[in-house]
């Protein structure tokens, strides 16, 4: 099985697992933050959303917040994900 990379939600530090999966809760290694750890094909999409659909404070969110947004809002939808 190869390699899946796994996004810090606070850092975006990354780290690499033998499975699949959308998320991953861990502590991360540089910054100490317990969170889900996004898989890197969702970082991408969220990444994708244009600026000027994104709502004005979000920056301020960790990457696993503005997952749950985009969701919540309708600025991606689940065909979108490829997990």
């Amino acid at each position: 099985m190869s390699s899946e990379t796994y996004v810090c939600p606070e850092c975006t530090s990354t780290v690499e697992r033998d499975y699949r999966v959308k998320y991953v809760i861990r502590t991360c290694d540089e910054c100490d933050h317990n969170g889900r750890f996004l898989h890197e094909s969702l970082t991408d999409v969220i990444y994708a959303i244009p600026e000027e659909d994104r709502p004005d404070d979000w920056a301020d969110d960790p990457l696993d917040e503005r997952f749950r947004r985009a969701l919540e809002e309708g600025l991606i939808d689940r065909t979108d994900l490829n997990i």
